[in-house]
C-alpha cells in the first residue's frame, strides 16, 4: 500500500515537473520564433549577396544565465559567418542573440500568462509581441547598428564576401529557423 502511494506521489511530481518544463519550452519557442524572424527579416531586406540565414538551436545555459540562438549568414560564394561572438583578428566581441540581449522581457506574469517583449522594433523601442504568431510589421527593424556593425566586421575580416547594404536586400535568400531547445553550452558547430 505504501509503495503504491509513493508511486502515485512520484508520478504526480514528475507530471507537474514535465508540464512546467513544457510551458517554459513553449514560451521559449514562441519568443525565439519571433526573434529569429526579426533578425532574418532585417538581414535579407537590408543586405544584398546573402544566400542563406540559418539559426542554431535555442541554447538554455543557466550556468551563465543565457538563453540564446546563433544566427549564421552565408554569402553567394558559400562562406559561412556567425553573428555574435569574437572576431579575434579585430579584437572585437559582439553580444549574442536572446536573453539577456534581444529580448526586453521573456517571462510569465503572476497569473502564469506568458509575455514577450522584443528589445527593438521599427521605431527603435521595445515591443510587446506576446500574442503574435508572426512578426508584426511594427516589430520589423528599420535599422540595427548591432547587426550592421557585426556584419561589417565579418566582411572586414574576410569571413563574408560580396555582401553589402542595399534596400531590397536578398529577397531569394533561404531562411532556416530552428526552435529545438538544448540545455547547456553552445556546441562547437555554432561558435
Amino acid at each position: 500500500m505504501i509503495g503504491i502511494l509513493f508511486l502515485i506521489i512520484a508520478l504526480g511530481i514528475g507530471g507537474k515537473f514535465y508540464m512546467d518544463r513544457k510551458k517554459v519550452d513553449d514560451l521559449y519557442r514562441h519568443g525565439f520564433s519571433l526573434l529569429e524572424e526579426q533578425i532574418a527579416t532585417y538581414i535579407v531586406e537590408h543586405y544584398a549577396g546573402v544566400s542563406k540565414v540559418e539559426f542554431s538551436p535555442i541554447y538554455v545555459d543557466w550556468s551563465i544565465d543565457t538563453i540564446e540562438t546563433v544566427p549564421v549568414i552565408y554569402d553567394q560564394s558559400g562562406n559561412r559567418a556567425i553573428l555574435g561572438g569574437n572576431i579575434r583578428s579585430q579584437n572585437i566581441s559582439f553580444s549574442g542573440f536572446g536573453v539577456p540581449t534581444g529580448f526586453y522581457d521573456l517571462d510569465f506574469d503572476y497569473s502564469g500568462k506568458h509575455f514577450i517583449y522584443l528589445g527593438a522594433s521599427k521605431d527603435g523601442g521595445k515591443i510587446d509581441v506576446s500574442t503574435e504568431n508572426r512578426l508584426p510589421e511594427e516589430a520589423k527593424l528599420s535599422t540595427s547598428t548591432r547587426i550592421d556593425d557585426n556584419i561589417d566586421a565579418l566582411i572586414a575580416d574576410g569571413q563574408l564576401t560580396a555582401i553589402y547594404k542595399q534596400d531590397g536586400g536578398s529577397p531569394n535568400a533561404e531562411i532556416v529557423y530552428n526552435l529545438e531547445i538544448i540545455r547547456g553550452e553552445v556546441d562547437d558547430k555554432w561558435q
